[in-house]
């Protein structure tokens, strides 16, 4: 925080608040984080801050969409499933490199200007794979909830091999009740996060690619039908 008090000063204009907000949040996560310790930091009221921004809610948006800067923000290609499978490694990106932040993604339909350049790929890409609309609107969120889950239980450690303890009292459950999960042990011990997050990305790419195939027949069928009513 010594590099935060060096920069303070009493007037400061809002990126530089946002700036110095961003830093707090990544260094001490929510639970160190206050206005009153970033005006403290600042060298200046808290009502500094709210003037700039009206509320921690909005201050708290702001540096969730700051945090996309330091990644690389995918940009749409030909090809839809690439464009997914290149926002999926940008937000888990982001969880590797703001572990403390990431989970404010969670909290909002879309941070910011950032946010919104990924939202818009995600969704063109939807409507590329072939997706009506009233379909592509739902599964892009899911692509989110899929992607930012994903990173975050990652970023916790979920994703890890598992250790010795997680071994034995796997071990120890009855053989016949959860026979998977222990013959699944050995693969658990081995767990590669990074082979396991682009399997699933794919898993759940291709399954857009099936959801799409079934719709063009139902599609066709419709515009056949014209006006006619169905009972």
């Amino acid at each position: 925080m010594a590099a935060l008090t060096t920069r303070a000063r009493r007037k400061v204009d809002k990126q530089a608040i946002l700036d110095a907000a961003f830093e707090l949040f990544a260094s001490e996560g929510e639970g160190g984080f206050s206005i009153r310790k970033l005006a403290g930091i600042l060298r200046v009221d808290p009502m500094t801050v709210l003037h700039h921004f009206r509320s921690k809610e909005e201050l708290l948006r702001a540096i969730a969409d700051h945090a996309l800067q330091g990644v690389e923000v995918p940009v749409a290609t030909e090809c839809w499933r690439n464009d997914l499978k290149a926002v999926a490694n940008s937000y888990r990106s982001l969880a590797h490199s703001y572990p403390r932040v990431f989970h404010l993604h969670f909290r909002y339909h879309a941070t910011g200007p950032a946010d919104h350049v990924s939202s818009e790929i995600v969704y063109c890409a939807m409507r590329r794979a072939g997706l009506p609309d009233s379909e592509a609107a739902g599964l892009g969120l899911a692509f989110y909830a899929f992607v930012l889950g994903f990173a975050l239980a990652e970023a916790e450690g979920l994703l890890s091999p598992i250790g010795e303890s997680d071994e034995a009292e796997l071990n120890a459950l009855d053989p016949v009740a959860y026979k998977s999960t222990r013959a699944l042990v050995p693969a658990l011990k081995a767990l590669d996060p990074s082979q396991a997050f682009h399997a699933s990305v794919g898993a759940f790419i291709s399954g857009v690619a099936e959801r799409a195939k079934m719709q063009a027949p139902e599609s066709r069928a419709r515009s056949r039908g014209g006006s006619a009513t169905t009972t």
